[in-house]
């Protein structure tokens, strides 16, 4: 609002309404007004409030405002994009952004160049000797058609059917899939850990993911905290032999944007703060070690709007 920014600029001069208005020729009630925004300046007070505070008119009166993302229904937005099929759109680098960064956090030695590579050409692009993990690229493309079954399938409550399918498009095709004691799609047979903690049982998955989302499906109100909680609870369980992580990221992601909330994504950068605040959270300890690094990946996907949608 130009009244906003009257004020901003005023206040960035460290100047009162009283000195503006002695400047430009108007009593200090008028500036009161064009600052409340009941009174729109003439073209003679826009040139000489914008020599005033060094800046040209055009800024003063065309300066682009911030979106207020909050008003923003993502889930929309991206699912109109993944249908129109263009390029350089939110939901064009959400999906290279997630995949490679969730696939990194989990070993993959893909770059972020390959992937958008992949993405945008269906080939991989190889520089010098490079070596790339057939899994790796198969586990990059999956993850391409699990955002869009994702997307698919925001709107519907979580079970474990679609747990069940986020897995098994993640890992089909990949050497685990040709493994006997390896089932994709389906809980895991073997028991396992992750970073020295224990998980649920083979025996046990079963009755702690229908625990969990007995729970989660009860709440009666879901903010960014209640997704992380079963976020948490979903990775101590560990209900697959592999993919965990990737399908419990894809799950935050799809309730975020279920209830209306900034999803995130965690960067490969991260990954560090991201560890250790799961252990905490998982022990009993600190909380907020993992909040914070989620609330800082929904900042950068705020970020991300604001460049797409502005």
């Amino acid at each position: 609002m130009l009244g906003d920014k009257i004020k901003s600029y005023r206040e960035s001069k460290k100047m009162t309404q009283n000195e503006v208005a002695d400047i430009i020729g108007v009593s200090s009630a008028t500036i009161s007004k064009y600052e409340k925004g009941t009174l729109e300046p003439n073209i003679e007070s826009l040139k000489k409030l914008s020599e005033l505070f060094e800046i040209s008119v055009d800024d003063l009166i065309n300066e682009e405002e911030k979106i207020d993302v909050s008003k923003i229904n993502v889930l929309d937005i991206l699912k109109e994009q993944k249908e129109m099929k263009l390029k350089g759109n939110l939901y064009h680098n959400t999906q290279i952004i997630f995949a490679y960064n969730t696939n990194h956090i989990e070993g993959s030695k893909l770059t972020e160049d390959q992937t958008r590579y992949i993405y945008e050409t269906n080939t991989i692009l190889f520089e010098g000797q490079t070596i790339a993990s057939v899994d790796d690229i198969l586990e990059t493309a999956n993850h391409f058609k699990l955002v869009d079954y994702m997307l698919d399938n925001a709107e519907k409550k979580m079970s474990e059917k679609m747990i069940k399918e986020f897995h098994k498009i993640l890992k089909e095709g990949t050497s685990d899939s040709r493994k006997d004691w390896f089932v994709v799609g389906d809980y895991k047979k073997l028991a396992n850990e992750v970073g020295g903690l224990k998980t649920s049982s083979p025996k046990n998955v079963e009755r702690d993911m229908k625990k969990l989302l007995e729970w989660y499906n009860s709440l009666k109100e879901i903010t960014i905290k209640e997704i992380i909680e079963f976020h948490v609870r979903f990775e101590k369980i560990h209900p697959f032999q592999d993919g965990n992580g990737r399908v419990g990221r894809i799950i935050a992601f799809k309730e975020c944007l279920k209830n209306n909330i900034v999803p995130f994504i965690i960067l490969d950068r991260d990954k560090a703060f991201y560890y250790r605040g799961l252990k905490e959270y998982q022990n009993g300890g600190e909380k907020g070690y993992l909040i914070d690094t989620c609330l800082n990946a929904q900042d950068q996907y705020i970020k991300l709007v604001e460049y797409y949608l502005k």
